[in-house]
């Protein structure tokens, strides 16, 4: 709800307000909601309710900072460790997302995405980087929900490919050299987003 913008930054709602529309009791939202605060994306306030934070491009740029080589270990480690299974997931899910990019559908688009980074992070087997990269992702992915324009998801899913190509190769050269293009494009695109209203 929050990533997807119907909870748009700025709104306030009550713990009771999101368990009848996520049909969930008192202690799921609860712990629901102390995890989105544990990432940023609410602000609970006794007794006036939860609020939406904004998006913060200054903090998604340090985020950019600290995935950099997060994604070049995630790389690594599905090189070393992933079985050929492993490799065809991840070219079936760059498939999907060209195609889905392709069209410029937005929302299949983002939860592609979602499924290619998941997938690839699962293929490095590892569970701190697991527990490391989920909340980074979902940090990212409200950002670009928010400002990333259609325009650009062929260039961003092509380089994704190339990734996925370098690692289903066992090409570690390859993919982190991908992985820099990747980052170069997205600080590029975080800093275009200082001098562009969010989309809505």
């Amino acid at each position: 709800m929050i990533i997807s913008r119907r909870l748009a930054p700025g709104a306030m709602v009550s713990e009771g307000e999101l368990g009848a529309e996520l049909a969930l009791g008192r202690t799921p939202v609860r712990e629901a909601l102390a995890r989105l605060k544990a990432i940023g994306f609410v602000e609970v306030h006794p007794r006036r309710g939860v609020l939406v934070t904004q998006v913060d491009i200054i903090k998604h740029l340090e985020l950019l900072e600290v995935r950099r080589p997060l994604d070049a270990l995630v790389a690594r480690c599905v090189i070393a460790r992933a079985s050929d299974d492993d490799m065809a997931t991840l070219q079936a899910r760059t498939e999907g997302l060209l195609a889905a990019a392709a069209a410029r559908d937005r929302e299949v688009y983002f939860r592609l995405k979602r499924a290619l980074h998941e997938a690839m992070v699962a293929a490095a087997y590892n569970t701190t980087l697991t527990g490391t990269m989920g909340p980074l992702h979902a940090q990212s992915r409200r950002f670009w929900y928010a400002h990333e324009p259609t325009a650009s998801f062929l260039d961003c899913a092509g380089i994704h490919a190339a990734i996925v190509a370098g690692i289903a190769a066992r090409d570690l050269e390859r993919a982190l050299a991908e992985i820099g293009t990747l980052f170069d494009l997205l600080d590029r695109m975080t800093r275009r987003a200082l001098d562009r209203q969010p989309l809505v």
